[in-house]
């Protein structure tokens, strides 16, 4: 992978890392060379140093005790210098015992274990040695025989000479052994100190050479195409479009120079579009400037029309009053046609109720006659009479009954006598075999007061049906006035809203012919606004030739 295609971040984190890691080696291995030598000087400072200085004290103990076992063989020792040397052999044991307890423990090589077992065994046998000239000085101090001391001098100047030196000199060699010990230590921690001096100045030179190529590599891959990036963005600062930029790289710097070659694409097409957008708005401008110019002087003559409109509407408002004045007059009339009806109501009404006295006549009529068929009931020979005055009833009552259907509603009433009529002739019939005589005698009688009761019947029915077709055209007229009633109050309520909507139309026309002014005005700066328009787009040619395409 090419490290111009990788992140930023990721070669940041890529150098900073190399530096840590060389820095962590650096680190280990200076740590490594402190931990030897920490190990050494522990090994020294707490095992051989103590050994060495316990071994010095237990020497210098039994040289001490050597160096006083001298001075106990001076012939004339005073008491007192006696005395002074016991103490010493007490004090150096004491040293010694304390220095033999601090050594006791301690590590030891295989070597030193077995030089310390041979020391333990030569020095408790010098001990003994020491005890018993001990013992033989405080002998002859008590008799100072000649043999005595000669028994005393030979024993510590001969015998004890011996076990003094062996155990001096195991105990020298024990000094040797932690001495080259010490020596060995000290010599290992040099050479560990060293190596790990030297690498540690291997590793920081690799760590400075690795360092250094790396922040070279890296300040190359990222300040170069920012270098040409740049280049870029000031050639199109100066207006070069033409400039081109050729990274081949995937990381920030790639993906920034991407955006800037699309960036310089963009304002190209941007440019070439208001290069042909300037061309075009100095010709719509042109337009524009010729078309705001006409619509001034339209506008002018717009209002000179407004103002006459007004004039005509004025005109308009005085017709619809006189015609409010006429509908007004036409609705009066109306009512008064109105009233006549009613009163034609009223006459109607009266002659319904005489046609109901008539009618009221003629069932008189109808029951003298039923008492006269009463009063001849017992003569049989006008029983064929009764008997055609009967089928005479039947007809009557069916031409009753269509008359009665023809009259409609006010019919009713002959329906009524119809049925009566019918069910009388019924009666009739029953009874013709009792009054057939009497029936005949009186037939004449009986036809005349039949034949007035259908002249009677006929009249009313004539009457009752004037009646109804002068109910009907008063109804029509009625209906017809009440008609004309309500038109004329539409016409009123119709002339009052035209009214009302022409006293909105005059301070409408009012406000047109100041809106018809003030658009004049709002023309006419319209008209310099086109021409500032136009200023601008010639402004925005000669800005845009300035960019090199």
């Amino acid at each position: 992978m090419k490290i111009s295609n990788i992140k930023i971040g990721t070669k940041l984190i890529i150098g900073f890392s190399s530096i840590l890691l060389v820095a962590i080696v650096i680190g280990y291995i200076g740590y490594s060379g402190m931990n030897i030598i920490k190990v050494k000087h522990t090994e020294v400072s707490k095992h051989i140093l103590p050994s060495v200085q316990s071994l010095l004290t237990i020497s210098e103990a039994q040289t001490a005790v050597s160096a006083s076992e001298n001075v106990l063989l001076i012939a004339n020792i005073t008491s007192e210098l006696q005395k002074s040397t016991y103490e010493h052999f007490d004090i150096a044991k004491a040293r010694a015992d304390e220095a033999w307890k601090i050594y006791q423990p301690m590590i030891k090589s295989s070597e030193e274990t077995i030089v310390w077992k041979e020391f333990v065994v030569a020095w408790n046998e010098w001990w003994k040695h020491h005890e018993n000239f001990v013992a033989l000085t405080k002998k002859y101090n008590i008799d100072k025989t000649v043999q005595s001391y000669n028994a005393m001098r030979d024993y510590g100047l001969i015998t004890m000479a011996e076990p003094f030196e062996k155990a001096e000199n195991l105990i020298n060699q024990l000094i040797v052994i932690n001495d080259k010990d010490a020596d060995d230590s000290n010599l290992t921690a040099e050479k560990e100190s060293s190596l790990a001096v030297s690498w540690l100045l291997i590793v920081i030179l690799i760590g400075a050479f690795t360092s250094i190529v790396l922040g070279i590599v890296i300040s190359r891959a990222i300040t170069i195409p920012l270098a040409k990036s740049v280049k870029l963005a000031e050639a199109v600062a100066l207006g070069d479009l033409t400039v081109k930029i050729d990274i081949d790289q995937k990381d920030e710097i790639g993906q920034l120079a991407n955006a800037l070659k699309n960036m310089v694409e963009k304002l190209k097409s941007i440019t070439y579009e208001i290069k042909n957008g300037i061309t075009v708005l100095g010709t719509s401008t042109a337009e524009i400037l010729s078309t705001v110019t006409e619509i001034s002087t339209g506008a002018a003559e717009t209002a000179t029309s407004v103002s006459e409109t007004t004039t005509t509407v004025e005109e308009v408002r005085q017709t619809a009053i006189l015609s409010s004045q006429k509908a007004q007059l036409l609705m009066l009339s109306s009512n008064k046609a109105a009233d006549s009806v009613d009163k034609g109501r009223e006459s109607i009404n009266a002659v319904i109720a005489a046609m109901k006295k008539i009618d009221n006549q003629m069932n008189i009529i109808s029951e003298t006659v039923l008492k006269l068929s009463d009063q001849n009931r017992t003569i049989g020979e006008i029983t064929s009479s009764v008997s055609d005055i009967a089928d005479q009833s039947n007809l009557l009552a069916v031409n009753a009954a269509i008359e009665a259907a023809k009259a409609g509603e006010h019919g009713r009433g002959f329906t009524v006598v119809a049925q009566e009529i019918r069910s009388l002739a019924d009666q009739s019939k029953k009874a013709t075999a009792q009054v057939k005589e009497i029936l005949n005698e009186i037939n004449k009688s009986v036809n005349k007061a039949v034949g007035v009761t259908e002249q009677g019947t006929r009249t009313v029915e004539e009457g009752r049906n004037l009646v109804a077709e002068s109910g009907e055209v008063i109804e029509l007229l009625a209906e017809n006035v009440e008609e004309s009633s309500k038109a004329s109050l539409q016409i009123s309520s119709s002339n009052q809203q035209q009214m009302a909507g022409m006293e909105q139309i005059v301070p409408a026309m009012e406000n047109i012919k100041i809106a018809s002014q003030q658009n004049v005005l709002g023309i006419k700066q319209a008209q310099a606004a086109a021409h500032d328009l136009n200023t601008l787009g010639q402004n925005l040619k000669i800005i845009i030739e300035k960019f090199t395409l």
